[in-house]
């Protein structure tokens, strides 16, 4: 993942995302191969909404934008970021269905997100979607944890070379 040119001096402060999901709780499955079981995943830390903020902060950052990540309740002054990120989770789902001699994972999100320029108000409004696919012989719960991050860094890098911050 290359750093942006686009992100020199450019700060960005990042709102926390709301969970538009039905269930907020479970962010996935995970299906046994030799029972009928169906284990239910739920985040282990935070909250669905937290994990995106946090990754959404973490990535920006990684492809070197200036970042502030907002907590809740908190309120942005003046000149405290160029832009203003903040959105809503509409996906945001993992599965793991294992099989004879292999799993098979899933991870599927839908982000509505919107960026503010807070020099002249202006607003981009999209939503960006990110999946992936893989199979693994020994599955382990952070096999599902990378396919979510790489779906939405993929998504994520290509939403950024196609927007532009006015005036920079």
């Amino acid at each position: 993942m290359p750093t942006t040119t686009k992100a020199r001096h450019v700060r960005v402060a990042v709102l926390p995302f709301e969970d538009m999901r039905g269930d907020k709780a479970a962010i996935g499955r995970w299906q046994h191969y030799a029972e009928a079981t169906v284990d239910q995943l739920i985040p282990a830390q935070c909250s669905a909404a937290d994990q995106v903020t946090e990754f959404l902060t973490y990535y920006l950052k990684l492809v070197g934008f200036e970042v502030i990540h907002v907590q809740p309740g908190v309120r942005l002054t003046s000149g405290m970021a160029d832009v203003v990120l903040t959105g809503r989770i509409e996906a945001y789902w993992s599965e793991a269905v294992t099989r004879f001699a292999h799993t098979e994972l899933k991870a599927s999100n839908r982000l509505a997100i919107d960026l503010s320029n807070a020099a002249d108000g202006s607003t981009v409004r999209t939503t960006e979607g990110g999946a992936g696919a893989s199979t693994v012989i020994f599955f382990d719960l952070t096999d599902l944890e990378h396919l979510n991050s790489a779906a939405l860094s993929e998504r994520l890098e290509r939403f950024l070379a196609e927007v532009a911050v006015k005036g920079r």
